[in-house]
């Protein structure tokens, strides 16, 4: 029912991605999320960009695994509310990346919360800008996940959802994150609210007493709730891991979560 894959930040940086599509491929999983950087932003438009993403693809293709999303953590750098039109180059390199790839999704944070907005006219902020990020995710063919992350933002479904039923549902939805709930909310909670404006998902565990994220099955998660709660809204689709590395092996966290999300949506 559910196809499990694993994102480029369960793996140190130090990994190149081809090595963490073929590690992620030999584990098990069915897809990979590889990440837009700085560099790509600043190489957007040449040659080197192009061929760097068609490698991958061939990578990706070689190893018989999918790429259905691509992430980026450019967003707390260039924040929508504060400056939009940064945050409009940044997804366009993301789409393009993504059409080279044939993903059909970029991961998206909506905005971060500053001092010097209010909070109601960070969501208008927010969403006007998103509402001409439209126009070239339609180009490039692609969708826009928006994350729940700890920005101080959106931090309960409801008002995930207003900013939501602000946007083109023909090409925004929810990228669920399980893991960032906690310890504010519950995610069964936030499925059940999301329900079919959900994309996909991102899974990880997190631990309240150490308010520390981990593999799925570590931590605080009532997984067997998010399981259901998936199932009754009718999801099928990629449920990737995000998950931090274990410093004492490069590799081990990886198959750790292969194994743990096996047992829960296996």
């Amino acid at each position: 029912m559910f196809k499990l894959g694993i994102n480029t930040w369960s793996y140190p940086k130090t990994i190149p991605l081809e090595k963490q599509v073929e590690h992620a491929a030999k584990t098990g999983f069915e897809a990979y999320e590889p990440p837009l950087n700085l560099e790509d932003l600043e190489k957007h438009g040449s040659t080197e960009f192009r061929a760097k993403w068609e490698k991958l693809r061939e990578t990706a293709e070689t190893h018989n695994i999918k790429i259905p999303s691509v992430a980026t953590g450019l967003y707390w750098r260039y924040n929508w509310a504060i400056e939009p039109d940064k945050a409009l180059k940044v997804l366009e390199a993301e789409a393009h990346a993504a059409n080279i790839l044939g993903a059909n999704l970029i991961l998206v944070v909506p905005g971060t919360g500053v001092p010097e907005l209010g909070y109601e006219e960070m969501i208008e902020r927010v969403a006007k800008a998103l509402t001409r990020a439209a126009k070239i995710a339609k180009e490039y063919g692609v969708k826009i996940g928006l994350e729940n992350v700890w920005n101080r933002f959106l931090a309960g479904p409801l008002e995930f959802k207003m900013l939501l039923d602000k946007l083109d549902p023909e090409v925004f939805g929810a990228y669920f994150d399980a893991g960032n709930t906690l310890p504010h909310s519950l995610p069964e909670h936030w499925i059940r609210v999301l329900g079919k404006r959900i994309l996909q998902v991102h899974v990880k565990g997190f631990n309240m007493a150490e308010l520390r994220f981990g593999i799925p099955l570590y931590g605080d998660i009532n997984w067997e709730q998010v399981r259901k709660a998936l199932q009754d809204i009718g999801y099928n689709g990629y449920v990737l891991a995000e998950i931090p590395p274990y410093r004492g092996d490069s590799y081990k966290a990886v198959e750790d979560t292969f194994t743990s999300m096996k047992k829960i949506f296996g």
